[in-house]
């Protein structure tokens, strides 16, 4: 196996070993809640303080991957959410798992920072969109794996000592990273490789907010968050409340949702590469129209109230090939959307750019998710709300299709001094 493989499969296991113990710990959350005797708002708490960490520390665990090296940075991540894991399998009482929540979300933050700097230092450009497609395509197997079979297995054997198996799985591909990254690819600290000491964080922060590029491709990433947070948030409730369907029918089409993410992630990342000849504003526009037509086409056809519905409703078939295809756009985005963050700032800055871009999708995510939910408070069907959320990815992505004419989103690398233009 080539040094270029292996990197490609080390950076796509980091992925998987935390999707899998932090989605499959969700996952769980029935037992958990019985076990511990809390309501479903104190459960909901969980994923609220996770998020909350990983959002808060993303421009700073940016800066940490630039400053440590890609290698060094994936083995403190990795190791971090297996030792939290850990000690929530011994943890004696729920709000001590919720102190552990915040400390894997700073854990998890070094991860999407150090993938897309470890695909931009060791990928080829023609190559990069969908290398970073295979280890984002690979964080959704683990999520796959960890929301499908922990709970199963957990009913059977308790959750845990299911969790402290996905742990220890997250502690070996920890050292497996450690001692199987190539020597020739282990990169210096930033400041022993410039000879200098890096700048403070505040200066850090100047230079790419006044990157006009990168703000314009931040409209495109606050899409992506707002149009994955309302469709996993809300797909099984509007498959059970608006078309009827029972409880294991949603959570069958939810899975469908993600394997269409794993598909689409990779896929779009060659597509983008190979068909595209790594233009990534085109790439990533076609992504944002497609994915406000799906959404058009999930409030006027799928849901009942839709003015395209059928009189006899909407065939099964039909519905997974749709949930399919939503999981096959959205998720198609992140690696398009961080391998441009990577080409258009100086090779310095990867990490803590990408902390950036991911504090535009986190606000997507935390705000769009009870929006959604409140639109179908005030008119008891989810139609209104896919219809909205066509309506504002279709207007960020028409807003970027304008700007990026005025600043470039292509392969535009720039040094440091010239981050600014």
């Amino acid at each position: 196996m080539n040094a270029h493989t292996r990197i490609i499969l080390l950076l796509s296991s980091a992925f998987a070993a935390a999707t899998l113990n932090i989605q499959g710990f969700i996952g769980m959350m029935p037992l958990i809640q019985l076990d511990f005797g809390i309501s479903a708002a104190q459960a909901g708490l969980y994923t609220s303080f996770y998020f909350a960490s990983a959002t808060i520390v993303a421009v700073f665990a940016g800066r940490r991957v630039d400053t440590l090296g890609t290698r060094s940075s994936l083995v403190v991540a990795v190791a971090v959410v297996g030792v939290m894991m850990l000690l929530h399998a011994v943890s004696p009482a729920y709000p001590v798992i919720l102190v552990l929540a915040f400390v894997t979300g700073l854990g998890f933050s070094l991860i999407t920072p150090s993938v897309s700097k470890g695909i931009q230092e060791h990928v080829a450009p023609a190559g990069r969109a969908g290398a970073m497609g295979v280890a984002h395509g690979f964080g959704g197997v683990g999520a796959l794996v960890g929301t499908a079979l922990m709970p199963s297995v957990a009913e059977i054997a308790g959750w845990r000592g299911v969790l402290a198996v996905g742990a220890g799985c997250a502690l070996l591909i920890a050292v497996v990273i450690r001692a199987g990254w190539p020597r020739s690819a282990v990169s210096l600290p930033q400041s022993e490789q410039t000879g200098a000491e890096r700048g403070s964080m505040l200066s850090d922060m100047r230079l790419l907010l006044a990157n006009r590029r990168l703000m314009v491709l931040g409209l495109m990433g606050l899409a992506f968050g707002i149009a994955i947070s309302s469709a996993t948030a809300h797909a099984a409730l509007f498959l059970t409340r608006d078309l009827g369907f029972s409880p294991s029918f949603a959570g069958v089409a939810l899975s469908i949702l993600y394997v269409g993410s794993i598909v689409g992630q990779p896929s779009w990342g060659f597509v983008n590469d190979r068909l595209l000849g790594g233009r990534r504003r085109r790439g990533l526009l076609l992504l944002g129209f497609l994915i406000s037509l799906l959404s058009l086409l999930f409030g006027l056809y799928l849901s009942p109230a839709g003015a395209l519905a059928p009189a006899g409703g909407v065939p099964v078939a039909m519905t997974l090939l749709l949930m399919f295809l939503l999981g096959f756009t959205i998720f198609g985005m992140p690696p398009l959307y961080f391998t441009a963050i990577g080409e258009i700032t100086a090779p310095e800055y990867t990490g803590v750019a990408t902390g950036l871009g991911l504090v535009f999708t986190r606000t997507g995510v935390v705000l769009a998710a009870p929006a959604f939910g409140f639109l179908y408070d005030l008119t008891g069907t989810y139609t209104v709300s896919w219809i909205a959320l066509a309506a504002l990815v279709f207007l960020l992505s028409g807003s970027v299709a304008l700007l990026s004419r005025r600043y470039p989103m292509e392969m535009q690398t720039v040094r440091a001094s010239e981050a600014v233009s």
